[in-house]
Order: C-alpha cells, then sequence, then structure tokens
C-alpha cells in the first residue's frame, strides 16, 4: 500500500493532475507513505526527490535494535503502553525502517 500510493501520487504528478488534489487520505500501508511525504512541506512541488528519498530508505539497511529499543522506552512512558505498541514498533521499524 506504502508504495503503490507513492507510485499513484507520481503518474498523477506526471499527468499534471497531482495540483488538483485537494485532501490525501488512506489507511493502513498507505498512511506509511502520507507520514513519510508530510516530513516535507513542499513535497508535491518536488515529488521525485522524496520518491527517491522513500525508495533509498527502504531499499537502506535495516533499523539497529538499540533504536527499536529507545523507541520501545519512549512509549513505555506513555499511559496507555499495550503490546499493540510493541507489534507497531517492529513491524514498522521492519517494514518501513524508520
Amino acid at each position: 500500500a506504502m508504495v503503490g500510493l507513492l507510485g499513484s501520487l507520481v503518474q498523477l504528478n506526471k499527468a499534471g493532475l497531482l495540483d488538483c488534489i485537494l485532501y490525501l487520505s488512506g489507511v493502513s500501508g498507505s498512511t506509511w507513505c502520507m507520514a513519510s511525504l508530510y516530513k516535507d512541506p513542499d513535497w508535491s512541488t518536488k515529488l521525485d526527490t522524496v520518491k527517491d528519498k522513500i525508495i533509498k530508505r527502504l531499499n537502506g539497511p535495516e533499523v539497529s535494535w538499540g533504536d527499536i529499543y529507545a523507541k520501545l522506552k519512549k512509549y513505555h512512558k506513555k499511559d496507555n503502553f499495550s503490546l499493540t505498541d510493541v507489534w507497531a514498533v517492529m513491524v514498522i521499524t521492519e517494514y518501513v525502517k524508520e
């Protein structure tokens, strides 16, 4: 879904239709793409650069166990920490490498 949304946005940009979009919504994996896009406020004007960054990150090295542990410690401080948080950190770091 992450790669699918990115591909759709690239094609909309090539067709000159990306500028016509007022809102972007998604669920599940497509929100991972959206989160990566929204890190750059001007993503729609430089989609190719943002796309290349996302692809480079996805093909890059895995996140270290130390970084994963640091994320879990951060989430553990919240009042509503649960097994879902552990699962989310493991999945996101494996697939999205953030």
